[in-house]
Formats: structure tokens, C-alpha cells, sequence
């Protein structure tokens, strides 16, 4: 059997940690502490109110075993094992983070996996294209400038007829009582989320028309999933020969 390698670590040439991260979300990622704490499946099905096992099934639902795969962010919990296990041993699964520590923190747990981990910034472009690209629970955490260059860098790294999937916070609907304790909440430790509540996600792509949308939500609306699969230009359609009868 031959042998695969896995966890290899690729660097870009100029990684500089965002300004955001350091000042709202590095008690969280740069905490080994905290990050272990909020490692554990239980925390994240609370804090998820029961939906992050939901979200992840219908991940995996869109990502083809043995496909090649580009993961933009490092998440808690087990999302990262199972995507591995749907993508299998003959696909490529790359996870692209900023932060060296949290690449290290998933690279020590998922050593079995095959993986390969990036530290790059997701406001620059990706080189390779991917069948499919993954942005889970990442778009409400970054400030709408690059929120918008993230949601496009992930598109443009789409092979066509692949697909680019976003999961992440929606608009609760109006007779969803948890929307009144979860606005002061985001306001107060995520304050780029209502941004989403007002803007699809689509309408961030600078070329929406080269992609067939399509979205569902979860838990009275307050999740998303989002998929944008790249059409196929004419010129690469087989041709259609004309039928006898």
C-alpha cells in the first residue's frame, strides 16, 4: 500500500495577524485553555443550541469522497475529523488558517488524518482551485471588508462545477425568542455577526452570476448554509449531438 503523507505544514511568504483577531477573538484562539475547553463536542452542540451536529451532516452532504477539498479557518470540535473521514485517503483535504497556533492545535489532534494545513491569510488569493471550498462559522467573525475579499477568494478557488460552502449565522426569524438574548450577546463578543442578518451572502460576490445558489437555514433561521456551485463555461460543455428521431 503506498504511503500517504499527511499534516504536511505549507507557510505563505508574508502572514501578519489581522488586527481583529488580536483585539476581539485572542483571548479564544491564542488560549490553549480556552481552545481546549471549546474543543469538546458537548460545548459546541450548547453554544450551536443542538444544531452543529445538523450543520456538519449537511456539510459532509455536499463534499464528494475522494474529491479535493480547501478548508478556510481551523474549528472546534469534531468537523475537521469527519470531513477528513467523508474526503478519504485518495482525496486532498487543505485546512488554511492565519494563526500558527491554532494550526498546531489541530495538527497535534488530527496527526492520523490526512491533511494538509496552510498558514495563509484568506484575504489573499488561493493559488490551486478545489472541488469543493468550506467556510464553517467564519464569515460572522470578520469585519465586512474582508469578509467581502474572503467570500471571494473562496469563490475564485473553485474549480468549475464545484461548489463553495458557507455555513454560518442567519437572521432568527421574528417569533424566535433566542434572538433577543443573542443580539446583546454578538453586540457585546461578536460584533461583525448582524451584518449577516442583513446581507446574503451571495450579494458579497463581485461575479454572482457565474455561480447557481442555493440556501437552507436551520433552528427557526438562526443558521445558514449557503452553496454556490461554479457553472460550466459553453466552451467546456460536451457537445450535444442531435437525436435521429
Amino acid at each position: 500500500m503506498p504511503v500517504i503523507k499527511a499534516n504536511i505544514i505549507k507557510n505563505s511568504k508574508i502572514v501578519k495577524e489581522p488586527a481583529y483577531i488580536k483585539e476581539l477573538y485572542g483571548f479564544i484562539y491564542k488560549n490553549k485553555g480556552v481552545s481546549h475547553f471549546l474543543d469538546d463536542d458537548r460545548i459546541q452542540a450548547i453554544l450551536t443550541f443542538g444544531a452543529k451536529k445538523t450543520l456538519i451532516a449537511d456539510l459532509l452532504e455536499e463534499i464528494g469522497t475522494n474529491s479535493s477539498v480547501l478548508q478556510i479557518g481551523c474549528t472546534f470540535g469534531s468537523q475537521m475529523q469527519k470531513t477528513a473521514d467523508k474526503i478519504g485517503r485518495y482525496g486532498s483535504y487543505v485546512v488554511s488558517d492565519v494563526l500558527p497556533v491554532q494550526i498546531d492545535r489541530c495538527r497535534e489532534q488530527l496527526i492520523d488524518k490526512k491533511i494538509d494545513f496552510e498558514i495563509s491569510d484568506a484575504r489573499k488569493p488561493y493559488s490551486a482551485k478545489y472541488d469543493s471550498v468550506i467556510c464553517f462559522m467564519l464569515l460572522h467573525e470578520l469585519p465586512e471588508t474582508s469578509r467581502e475579499k474572503v467570500v471571494n477568494n473562496a469563490l475564485d478557488a473553485v474549480k468549475e462545477g464545484g461548489r463553495a460552502i458557507f455555513i454560518d449565522y442567519n437572521m432568527p426569524s421574528r417569533w424566535n425568542i433566542l434572538r433577543f438574548f443573542i443580539k446583546p450577546f454578538n453586540r457585546l463578543y461578536f460584533p461583525f455577526v448582524e451584518n449577516l442578518w442583513y446581507k446574503q451572502i451571495r450579494n458579497y460576490a463581485r461575479k454572482e452570476s457565474h455561480f447557481a445558489w442555493y440556501k437552507k437555514t436551520y433552528r427557526a433561521k438562526m443558521f445558514q448554509k449557503v452553496v454556490a456551485v461554479r457553472k460550466v463555461s459553453d466552451e467546456k460543455k460536451p457537445e450535444t449531438k442531435p437525436s435521429f428521431y
